[in-house]
């Protein structure tokens, strides 16, 4: 399957601190989650190659993870194995309900959001937990002037938006953030408020978008060619090196999920079908 950055491969190799503080949130949001499904029954909504459902499946009774990709569902079944694990299509989903409904990083890519969770909430028994995480557009974007800079993104989200979409459909919803207390996270704003600038001019809100898209294809191919031709000096050859183990000081630990935090760059969600 091929590595997009969209769907999250655990291969261990990071080239800079965004790279590893994003897997390191990944792993944490569904560390998170384990607290809520012990002895449930789980759907892992939009799993992707598969990693966090099997981590999830090592505490539930039994885990669906369901992927509108095949290619990522195959990846899924040829890597993960349990006894109570199972993957397959979302257009393979039946009726089943679940305890517990996972869907990180999903929401958005979903051309129509609120189908998304009405499709969610029939799925998930009375008294079940539905779990979403979604970057925070907070540091990301201009508000309503810009929309993603991120080609696979559709819409994202601030706080109050998020909240606002799903007390449409639960009454018990709370908005925790996703950030972290190392320099990490510092990294990471800092790279988001770049690319919001620099990407402004391809993203305007008046924008359709197929427009945006082929804008940022070649802004992209644009820069990918003035890095070419570029010449390299010492200097980034040397933070090359000694950046090489730069991710042995960090863990999925130096992520906090919590109410509030100083320094966050994604939303995690809690709801419940009450």
């Amino acid at each position: 399957m091929e590595d997009t950055g969209e769907r999250h491969i655990l291969n261990g190799h990071f080239n800079n601190k965004s790279e590893l503080y994003l897997h390191l949130l990944h792993i944490a949001t569904y560390e998170y989650a384990e607290k809520f499904v012990k002895n449930k029954t789980v759907l892992d909504f939009g799993c992707g190659s598969g990693y966090g459902t099997e981590m999830l499946s090592k505490n539930a009774a039994k885990v669906t993870g369901a992927d509108i990709s095949k290619e990522a569902v195959d990846y899924a079944k040829n890597n993960y194995n349990s006894d109570n694990l199972d993957f397959k299509t979302i257009s393979e989903l039946t009726d089943q309900k679940f305890d517990v409904i996972t869907s990180f990083q999903v929401i958005e890519h979903v051309p129509n959001d609120i189908e998304y969770v009405t499709k969610l909430k029939k799925l998930l028994n009375p008294g079940g937990y539905l779990l979403i995480s979604t970057p925070d557009k907070t540091h990301r974007l201009f508000n309503h002037i810009q929309k993603p800079w991120n080609i696979f993104h559709l819409k994202e989200y601030t706080p109050k938006s998020l909240e606002k979409l799903l007390k449409k459909h639960f009454s018990n919803v709370e908005i925790l953030k996703i950030g972290s207390e190392s320099d990490l996270v510092l990294t990471e704003i800092s790279r988001t408020k770049k690319q919001k600038i620099i990407t402004l001019p391809s993203t305007l809100s008046l924008y359709p978008n197929a427009l945006r898209v082929f804008l940022l294809n070649l802004q992209k191919k644009l820069f990918d060619l003035v890095k070419k031709y570029r010449p390299s000096t010492n200097e980034s050859t040397s933070e090359g090196k000694t950046d090489h183990n730069f991710a042995s000081g960090y863990s999925s630990k130096d992520i906090i999920i919590k109410k509030e935090t100083d320094l966050s760059t994604d939303l995690f969600a809690v709801c419940i079908n009450d």
